[in-house]
């Protein structure tokens, strides 16, 4: 099981090595950190699970760095529990308002911190599963169409405002309604997960993979232009004719766009992909005769 990983930001180096001591004995991993600025770049860089944030520290107080943190972190993403040795209300009021999780008094028993860590430890990891899965094909493991909404818009939202570049592969398969109708529906299912794991061996970290319905799938490629998309999605279909599920094969028919074309909306982007991919399966039934 791999470690989880908790900062932990106190100005005392007394009560910081305490603290860590305590983690460390239970096997967590203890990352420690002076000062909010020396917290707010260590986060920049390298992900942990919780953090543990002492309020009163000079220059940037324990309030100041949880909204710089909640910034980049929302609530749910990343537990932030408030060290502290004053928990009159005003105090609770203000930690709760910059983005607190949790408050734990210095002087409570180290069960009683360790217990609280566990807490949001454990709802961290459900809310994660349960994003997982509200953003996930249940059949292929791909992202699902609501995911891939909501990341086009964002998308095309950051490539209109600073200018990014970024293409979209539109694609669906030829073939699979046969294959359902003779062989039956679990031979379709077994197509659409190998056509998933094919594609996934193909695409870098940052592109993104979605079952948009049926048999019609969509990959996001940033910072990419045109000419990537046609490369990337020429090695696809080559992956997909590979393919033999019951003795037959599948065509693959795909489109492209880029936002550098300066579409209006990501619904004409999505629109012309579209259109892309259905004059090649129109050219590739000219050619079939």
């Amino acid at each position: 099981m791999v470690e989880e990983k908790i900062l932990i930001v106190d100005d005392d180096e007394v009560e910081l090595k305490a603290d860590s001591d305590i983690l460390k004995a239970v096997g967590y991993e203890v990352i420690g950190c002076r000062s909010g600025a020396e917290a707010l770049e260590y986060l920049n860089n390298n992900p942990v699970e919780l953090v543990l944030l002492d309020v009163n520290m000079p220059g940037m107080n324990g309030y100041d760095v949880c909204l710089n943190i909640r910034k980049q972190f929302p609530l749910d993403d990343l537990p932030i529990i408030f060290l502290t040795n004053q928990e009159n209300e005003a105090s609770v009021t203000q930690g709760f308002q910059s983005g607190a999780s949790d408050f734990v008094c210095k002087s409570a028993a180290s069960d009683i911190l360790l217990a609280r860590i566990g807490v949001h430890l454990r709802l961290a990891r459900s809310l994660r599963n349960l994003r997982e899965i509200s953003l996930t094909d249940d059949l292929t493991g791909a992202y699902n169409r609501r995911h891939a909404i909501c990341s086009l818009r964002e998308l095309f939202a950051r490539s209109k405002r600073y200018g990014t570049n970024f293409s979209l592969i539109y694609f669906d398969l030829n073939g699979l309604k046969k294959i359902n109708d003779q062989h039956g529906h679990l031979a379709g299912d077994l197509l659409l997960r190998s056509v998933v794991n094919a594609c996934n061996k193909l695409l870098r970290e940052s592109d993104m993979l979605f079952r948009m319905g049926g048999d019609e799938f969509m990959v996001i490629c940033p910072d990419t232009d045109l000419k990537g998309a046609f490369v990337c999605a020429e090695r696809m279909q080559e992956a997909v004719k590979s393919l033999t599920i019951v003795d037959q094969t599948v065509a693959f028919a795909y489109g492209t766009a880029s936002s550098a074309e300066d579409y209006k909306d990501m619904d004409e982007m999505l629109r012309s992909a579209d259109a892309s991919m259905y004059e090649c399966k129109r050219k590739m039934r000219a050619e079939r005769g």
